[in-house]
This record gives C-alpha cells, structure tokens and sequence, in this order.
C-alpha cells in the first residue's frame, strides 16, 4: 500500500534491491522491471536538463509505443515537470493547435508523428523517438544484448540525474485535453497533491498491494488509461500488464491472458464487458485461477443487467467508479462493500465530499435530482490558462460535474442524467462542438448539430443533423469526418436536410433534431432493397466511406477505415438492420463484407 504520497518517494522505494529486480509494465514483447524504470528515471532527467527543462515547465508526449510513452509520462511526473499527453492518433490541426496552446519547454514525439504532424524539422525542442532501433557496441552492456526502443536509443548517452526530493504538491503533474474543438479544448490540470492523493484512494480501496497484477489496456492518453495503470501501478509498486490490444479478434486471448498472467484486477469500461459477455461466455473459468480478486468498471456507467452478467457469468467481483477527468480518475465507487451494492447506482464517496443542488445552488433532500458536485484533494487545479471556464467549474471549492443525479434514502448516490452535452462512447468522452467544427469545414454544409443517441453496445452513438443541398451524400461527409476526426470521434450516421429545425430566437432546436434523427432511422427500408446492398450500405456507414467505392469482396486489408473498432460498429449495425444475433464464433469469422452478406443470408 502506498505510504509516502510522493513521486520521490516512490522513486526511492523503486530502487531498493528486492523491489528493482520485480517487473512493473509488462507487454507482449517488453518487460520493464523497477530497475531498469529508474535507470530511465534518471536517463530521462539528464535529456530534461540537456535541455534546461525543470520543475514545472511543461513537456508534450505523443508516443505510440506503450513502453515508452508510460516511461517518459512517470519520469517526467518523478521529475517535477509537467506532462502534457497528446492522443498519438490526433490530426494535424488538432495537434498542432494542443501544442501551441500548451507552450511546452520540449516535445517528445515519434518520428512518424512529427512528420504527419509536420512538426518544424529543425526546432530543436523537439526530441524525435525513432520507430526502431539495432544494437550497438556501446549499449550492449546497458541492454543486456536485446533490442532496445527507440526511447532507449535518444537516452542512451544521457546524464544520470536524480529526480528532486521536494516537488511542491501543489506542482502540476499532468494536464489532459479534454475531447474537443481546436480552439475550445480543456486542458485538465492534474496537481502532484491531487493525482497522489488519489492513487492512495484508488489502492485502498481496491486492496493493491505489490504483489497486484494489474490488466490495463486502455488509451495511455486518456485518464483510466494512465492513471489506472501506469501510475497505479508505480504508486502500489506493483505490476501493471498490455499483452494485447483490445478488439474483437483479441477476446479469447485476452481472457487467455487473465488466467496465464494470474491478473489479480482489470480495469476495463462497459463497451470492453460486454463483448466479453458477449463473445467470451465459453471461457468462464478465466478469472477462476485462485489469483483474480477484482473487476473495475470505469469511464461510462455501468448498466445493472451488465453488471449481473459479469458477475453471474464469470464469478468476479466488480466495483463501478466514477468520476472525471478533474477528479483524476475516480471518487465515487459502488459494488460489495461499498455503500449499499446497489447494481447500478454510482454509489458512495471515498476521501471526497458531495453535494447535490438545485439551479440556485441550494441542497436538494434525498430522493430530488439537482447538479453533482465533488470537493477533495483530488480535484484538478483547474484549466489551463483559462480562467474563465475554471470559475465556472470550480466555485467555493467545489467542482461542478455537470452531471444529474439524486441520492436515495440508504446513503447510495444515481446518475440521472447530464446537464452538459457531452457524449459518452464506449467509455470515451466526445463534444458535439468538435464534430460541428469539422463538418461546418466542409464547403457542401451550412450548419450543423451533433449529438449522442442511446446505444445497446455503445453507450451512446454520434449522430449529426446537417442543413445542406439535396445532391449532398452522407458518404461523403462521414468520409469528410474520418479525414478531419479520430475513429472513435467520427459519427456514425449524418442526417441531410434542408435546414435544422429552429425555434423564434434562431436558436437549434435539440429535441426536434434528435426526434429527425430518429425518424431517419426508424424508416423501414423498401421491400425491393436486396441484402447485399443493404449489407453495402451499412459497411459504408461504419467504415465511413462511399458505398460506390464498396464490393462483396472488401476485406479489412482493402479498406481503409475497416479498422478493429468499425468492425465492432459493423456487426452491430448488421444485427440491428436485419433483426439477427449472430454468434462469438460467427463475429470473428468475419473477413470479408461477402462473409456478411452470407450469414445474413443464412438467417
């Protein structure tokens, strides 16, 4: 259990002989023990101080290698300076415009990604990682004869520096890039007081000790990713594990992975359980090895249904936490043990306060909804250089979560709803104002609106209204999309119409859109539409292209946006349009739209 809440002290601990020698990141090809971390520790303090970075000053990170980037984001935190974390999936606008937002001291950024990103070739505050690297004479004896990263490489010849014993806790650790426009994205900024504090929370309350092995395969570049793995697991001293990327084609290996690796907690969101619900049910003995002790559901709310199956189908015991990207990672936590246990219920406060108020802030009795709010040590400093919108969130000392919720008679707190209009996908947060920036680029759209709609698998879906001229095609603004806007964030469908529905005041009238949308959608399709067009259709939608560019015979190698999340998109949308379920081994027999077609067919 962590008993100094400092990055230094952790660092130290790390470097006793029993605990150096014991692994703390372990991939498919890479194990980092506490050793060789600290060695980087410090490796990473001497290009920090090569180049006059130190306590406080900011540094960006875009790194696509899960080793490296979990390296550079704890030396960096170790160190006292400030890591800002770039999604390495980012387009050029939106990163260009995060980098010159944060007026970083030093950019760590693949080779690749400086390139795509058309980074200033000759800036020298731009450290580049190289995609790969040989061997080297002189490092053989630093890297024991194996291959070594491209990290390894840059920091090979460095100074070693100690980190600094005293890094004032109110120093920020990190700061996140909420999911947002260019120019209207929030920079998350996280204090070392806070994020430490909070790792403490999170150990206790998940019982972690150093024997923990933690599975995490989430983004690195997101808060649940990071923090509840990497960080958690340097803060525990214990183990952290990525064997695999989490797909569809994954389900079997990964709870293979469970059982082999002895995994004693995973950290996943609800997209990641159902699907393991869904396709993984045979394997139902992978979390019984003797070693598995907890599931943590994160990132978007747990539905009571999922809930039981999980633990019904898999005999785990799973805990739901919530919290924000400004709470760290948590706060809030439901399961055995906690509260009541109520499935589906957010449950109690550990180590933070809350309060639920109406819109004159005053407290609401049990049983009435009102706006959460959240006091405590883990409560961001604020955002980044923008002191208007942390006013707003933060007032008296109390963070504004913009979410609805009430709080029953035993003590257990629900979410009702949001008063923001974010979009929650597969435990990823989205704001419509991106999705609008971008299709409002395009010369065919005069305005538009964005929004999520509920979703079985998803959470929640993005769909986007837009006033444009009849001859406009959907496939070619979600082709626009996909061009400007990560996969994750791309809408699933574009509704075309001539204008948005508007009230008095000129302003867009939500529901009305939404109610449009759900016209569109629930429309029967004409009788004479053959299933190979209708499985064409479909594929084009989520894969977000033209349909005249699609066939029978396109496979994931010969299309370039059937990539492992549009193949989840894909077999959902087929189940949905034609009424049927298909099976585990069905969905990941899929490898060709012809294969659909086939198992349409065959209903």
């Amino acid at each position: 259990m962590i008993s100094n809440r400092t990055a230094f002290a952790l660092f130290r601990q790390a470097t006793n002989a029993s605990q150096s020698r014991r692994p703390w990141l372990k991939t498919a090809t890479h194990t980092v023990s506490y050793g060789e971390l600290c060695d980087r520790i410090e490796r990473i303090g001497g290009l920090l101080a090569a180049h006059s970075v130190g306590v406080g000053d900011r540094v960006v990170t875009a790194l696509a290698d899960d080793v490296d980037a979990a390296v550079v984001i704890v030396a960096l935190i170790c160190h006292g300076v400030t890591s800002v974390q770039l999604d390495p999936g980012a387009r050029n606008a939106r990163a260009a415009a995060l980098i010159e937002r944060a007026r970083p001291s030093l950019v760590i950024v693949d080779g690749a990604l400086r390139q795509a990103w058309s980074l200033d070739a000759n800036d020298d505050t731009i450290v580049e990682i190289p995609a790969a690297a040989g061997r080297s004479a002189g490092l053989a004896s630093l890297l024991g004869g194996r291959s070594r990263s491209g990290l390894e490489v840059v920091i090979a010849d460095a100074a070693r520096i100690t980190p600094p014993a005293n890094v004032p806790p109110q120093t920020i650790a990190y700061i996140l890039f909420t999911s947002g426009t260019t120019s209207q994205s929030k920079g998350v900024c996280i204090s070392h007081g806070a994020l430490f504090a909070h790792l403490e929370t999170l150990a206790r309350v998940y019982g972690l000790e150093s024997d923990a092995q933690i599975f995490n395969t989430l983004m690195l570049s997101h808060a649940d990713g990071i923090v509840q793995g990497p960080l958690l697991a340097f803060a525990a001293l214990a183990c952290v594990h990525r064997p695999l990327t989490f797909e569809i084609g994954a389900i079997e290996r990964l709870l293979d992975a469970v059982f082999q690796l002895r995994i004693t907690h995973m950290i996943a969101v609800p997209t990641m359980m159902a699907l393991i619900v869904r396709i993984g049910s045979s394997q139902s003995n992978a979390f019984q090895g003797g070693d598995f002790r907890l599931l943590v559901s994160c990132g978007a709310q747990l539905e009571p249904a999922l809930w039981l199956q999980m633990e019904s189908t898999f005999g785990v015991r799973v805990i739901n936490v919530y919290g924000l990207t400004e709470t760290v990672a948590g706060g809030v936590f439901s399961g055995a043990g906690l509260g009541s246990g109520q499935r589906g219920a957010i449950g109690v406060p550990v180590d933070c306060e809350l309060r639920i108020v109406d819109n004159n802030g005053a407290d609401v009795a049990d049983g009435d909804a009102g706006e959460l709010l959240m006091r405590g040590n883990l409560i961001m400093s604020g955002y980044f250089d923008d002191e208007v919108r942390t006013g707003q969130a933060l007032q008296d000392g109390w963070l504004h979560t913009g979410d609805i919720a009430r709080r029953d008679g035993e003590g257990d707190y629900w979410i009702c709803g949001r008063k923001k209009s974010v979009i929650i996908r597969g435990g990823l947060n989205i704001h419509p104002e991106e999705i609008v920036e971008v299709l409002n680029r395009s010369p065919a759209v005069r305005e538009a609106v964005a929004f999520g709609q509920p979703d079985a698998d998803w959470g929640e879906t993005v769909v986007a209204v837009v006033a444009a001229d009849a001859d406009v095609r959907e496939e070619d603004l979600l082709e626009h999309c996909r061009l400007h806007l990560e996969p994750r964030k791309a809408p699933g469908r574009i509704v075309i119409t001539e204008g948005l529905p508007k009230g008095r005041s000129g302003k867009v009238l939500l529901e009305e859109a939404r109610a449009l949308a759900s016209d569109r959608q629930t429309r029967p399709a004409s009788e004479s539409v053959q299933i190979e067009e209708r499985v064409l259709e479909t594929a084009a939608q989520c894969f977000g292209v033209d349909v005249q560019k699609l066939t029978l015979s396109a496979t994931p190698d010969t299309v370039i946006g059937w990539d492992s999340l549009a193949h989840l998109n894909l077999v959902f949308a087929i189940e949905k349009a034609f009424s049927i379920r298909l099976s585990p081994r069905e969905i990941m027999g899929i490898d060709s739209l012809n294969k659909v077609a086939e198992l349409v067919r065959a209903r």
